[in-house]
């Protein structure tokens, strides 16, 4: 048999030890049952379905004083509503709240007034996050592309949906690191490297196969669990929300996304983030050559990569431009709300335009170092 027909052979005996491990098939499995429960509760969990009709009640309305009238006459001078038959409005004090503030008196808010606290609060993130002039002109052009009032949309299901789709990479890093920290390691343990090296196929490969493997068995993956969850929540609950501006959830976003286009991106980062993830671990796992090792390196690496990127200073803006590309600080819907941007041959980027970007390219330099690592290990071996 010719070299170059062994790969297909090898590529299906690596996917299939990756779906006969025990731990990796029971953990798959209780996150393919969480995909349900997440899409059911993600939503059920704020409101039920009857109370959510009447939520959605003032969707398709402007956010203009007429509307803003409506719900001072129903609230108190807190914004709370006092009636429960007009618990269609609860949803619009918490957006009006998120720009005029929390236990202020909101008893004489109107169109003008909510609009320009707006702006200042826009112009306090600039300063917060420190940005250069050419920044501040983007965020400013982008401002005046949006369409004012707004259109007003209920945000239960969207913002459901959104966190929801975000909660994957972690999930994902979970089964990732239980699924694939013995990719490379199993061998090694149990004293089989040696016949595997010496066959003729047992070099590049057998790592290219091993690779491919682990890469389709998280896109399988991550690709099953979100169909699952978007899914069931187009079904249970639908997704009339789409077409709503980013603007009903976040309402200091400056960006022109719709609550749909945000999704999207949240999907494809996930996507993304989710091959990164598994070529990390089996770079661990190729140099490490322990499954257990390899577990806690991507566990722990995971969540102390969270708290970098949310302690570092605005400052340190380099440095916390960069931390803020990770996967557990990038993947999460506020990241409508990062006005720190990436110049790059004299054009500005958005994070999440260049984190994408940046999970593929690291991808990809884990696999070739990955691939060096291999063939040294196997000359050292021998």
């Amino acid at each position: 048999m010719k070299k170059n027909r062994c790969f297909g052979a090898l590529y299906k005996f690596e996917l299939l030890k990756i779906l006969k491990n025990k731990v990796a098939v029971i953990a798959f499995l209780i996150f393919f049952i969480f995909g349900f429960v997440q899409g059911e509760f993600e939503v059920r969990g704020n409101v039920d379905p009857d109370t959510l009709k009447e939520h959605m009640t003032l969707d398709g309305r402007i956010l203009d004083d007429q509307l803003l009238g409506e719900w001072v006459a129903v609230t108190d001078e807190y914004g709370e509503v006092t009636d429960e038959k007009n618990i269609a409005y609860e949803t619009l004090t918490e957006w009006i709240k998120d720009i005029a503030g929390y236990g202020v008196v909101l008893e004489d808010i109107n169109e003008s007034r909510l609009y320009e606290e707006r702006l200042k609060i826009i112009d306090e993130a600039y300063a917060d996050s420190y940005l250069d002039e050419g920044e501040i002109e983007y965020w400013k052009a982008q401002e005046e592309t949006l369409e004012k009032p707004f259109v007003w949309k209920d945000s239960f299901i969207s913002f459901g949906l959104q966190n929801g789709v975000s909660n994957t990479i972690i999930i994902m890093m979970l089964v990732i690191s239980v699924s694939l920290s013995t990719s490379f390691s199993a061998e090694t343990q149990r004293k089989t490297d040696p016949m595997i090296r010496s066959s003729i196929n047992g070099g590049k490969e057998t790592y290219f196969a091993k690779i491919l493997a682990g890469t389709t068995y998280s896109f399988v993956t991550v690709i099953l669990y979100l169909g699952i969850f978007v899914g069931y929540v187009a079904i249970k609950w639908g997704l009339s929300e789409m077409d709503a501006l980013e603007q009903v959830i976040y309402p200091c976003t400056q960006m022109k996304l719709t609550v749909g286009e945000t999704t999207f991106i949240l999907i494809l980062l996930t996507v993304l983030g989710s091959l990164l993830l598994s070529t990390a671990t089996m770079f661990v796992s190729c140099v490490l050559r322990n499954g257990m090792g390899t577990m806690g390196i991507i566990v722990g690496g995971y969540f102390g990569l969270f708290a970098l990127g949310t302690s570092v200073p605005m400052h340190m803006k380099t440095l916390s431009k960069i931390c803020c590309l990770l996967p557990p600080t990038q993947i999460s819907p506020r990241l409508v709300y990062e006005f720190r941007l990436f110049k790059i041959a004299g054009h500005y980027f958005r994070s999440y335009q260049v984190a994408g970007m940046s999970y593929v390219a690291v991808a990809l330099l884990l696999i070739i170092f990955g691939y060096i690592h291999y063939k040294r290990y196997e000359i050292k071996s021998n």
